[in-house]
């Protein structure tokens, strides 16, 4: 859990020094944090995101800041409403983007995105700052009286994380590849980190063709990667699941937030391409101006064909049989909350296969959940799902009471009629 620190901005002459003091601590932070910027005006929100993310952070891990930017009718008056903007376009202004799947991996250093904390009513915007591992290891080496083995720890640990989807990716045949992305990954985000993580192991492919060159020892974990595949072959898996990518778009297949974040990248780049052209005019430079504005159509069309997108929703890989397991888990939850009377032997039976259907439930769960899923959001999908098997358990039962009741006086008179002079043997009828 993060730590948490508020540090409102003072009055004053004190305002730059509260600033620079916050500037301080993010960079000297070790762990994801969160700060408070009630009462920050935008020239500090400018100064504090110069002074903080604009150099890489020295970490030996990826980082997640959260600030506090917005909240409820009570604590409203902390917080300028324009503040997440301030905070958004001062980000982009060090070339950070938005990215509304980004989450703590080191595929998404240089972006942020903004959430709604509905429980705590709060307004926060993260942000994922590029960071310096390497710094990060050394000085820790620094700290503990080591001669700096940390880097080469770091390398021997990344190249050999048998279980990371790149790797599992880097040894697959094309075939057995193809089938893991479509398995393992739903989203364009997903897949895009799977892109990213293997054109960095491509990038360590290459390290180690280089170090063959000049005839440089490989080390243990460099030979065992060697040996299970090739640049060639890692190449192949990059430029198919580009394509992947590229028809995931071209077809709408985004979500809701996949969507919003390739838009603000097209206008980013518009308006980056935009003041480029304005400048080339300028100097009169009428080729470069003609390149950007050929960039500037095409990129224009791309914002439109986005524009036009209808986000959707994906199903969890396992949800039929999950809804099915939790309709049948959802009446016996209800029997064991039973009050004010014991349970019949029947009853208890019929209790007995819970422990086995909520185990059932949690491994359709496990089987379920992709590479690059953020717990939270799992979870979040998982309940969605949950909260849909009671609405439907529950729109059954009225079904089921409404029909009773329709056809109850008919009935009522039936058992009647049969049950004359049959003693009270009809009461037996269950």
């Amino acid at each position: 859990e993060p730590c948490q620190h508020s540090m409102a901005a003072l009055d004053g002459g004190g305002q730059d020094k509260a600033v620079a003091g916050l500037a301080k601590e993010i960079r000297e932070s070790e762990e994801s944090e969160q700060f408070d910027l009630g009462g920050y005006t935008e020239r500090q929100i400018d100064g504090l995101v110069q002074a903080a993310f604009k150099e890489p952070l020295p970490a030996p891990q990826m980082l997640r800041f959260t600030f506090v930017v917005g909240a409820g009718k009570l604590a409203r008056q902390k917080y300028d409403p324009q503040l997440p903007k301030f905070m958004a376009a001062a980000l982009r202004g060090i070339g950070f983007t938005e990215d509304r799947t980004a989450s703590a991996c080191l595929e998404c250093q240089g972006s942020f995105k903004q959430q709604h904390d509905t429980d705590k009513n709060l307004k926060t915007l993260q942000v994922f700052p590029r960071v310096d591992l390497r710094s990060g290891a050394g000085a820790a080496a620094a700290g503990g009286g080591s001669s700096g083995g940390g880097d080469a720890a770091e390398q021997q640990r990344d190249l050999s994380d048998l279980g990371s989807p790149g790797y599992l990716a880097t040894v697959a045949s094309q075939p057995t590849y193809e089938k893991m992305v479509r398995g393992k990954t739903q989203s364009w985000a997903q897949r895009r980190q799977l892109l990213a993580e293997l054109q960095a192991m491509a990038r360590q492919f290459r390290d180690i063709e280089n170090k063959m060159m000049l005839v440089q020892p490989l080390t243990e974990e460099e030979q065992e990667l060697y040996d299970v595949s090739s640049t060639d072959a890692l190449q192949q898996k990059i430029t198919w699941l580009e394509a992947e990518l590229k028809a995931m778009v071209d077809q709408g297949q985004l979500t809701m937030g996949e969507k919003q974040q390739l838009l603000d990248q097209v206008e980013q780049r518009i308006q980056t391409a935009t003041e480029e052209l304005e400048l080339a005019k300028e100097e009169k430079k009428p080729k470069k101006a003609d390149k950007l504005q050929g960039m500037l159509a095409n990129m224009t069309t791309r914002r439109d064909k986005l524009t036009t997108v209808v986000p959707i929703r994906h199903p969890l890989r396992r949800q039929a049989e999950i809804l099915q397991a939790r309709l049948e888990l959802i009446p016996l939850e209800k029997l064991e909350a039973t009050k004010g009377r014991l349970l019949s032997m029947e009853e208890m039976k019929r209790l007995a296969a819970k422990p086995d259907l909520e185990q059932k439930v949690r491994t359709l769960e496990e089987q379920s959940l992709g590479w690059f899923e953020e717990e939270a959001e799992f979870q979040a999908r998982c309940e969605a799902i949950a909260a849909a098997a009671l609405r439907q358990f529950e729109k059954s039962q009225k079904s089921s009471a409404k029909t009773k009741n329709k056809g109850g006086s008919s009935s009522a008179e039936w058992q009647t009629v049969s049950s004359m002079g049959k003693g009270s043997g009809g009461g037996k009828r269950r």
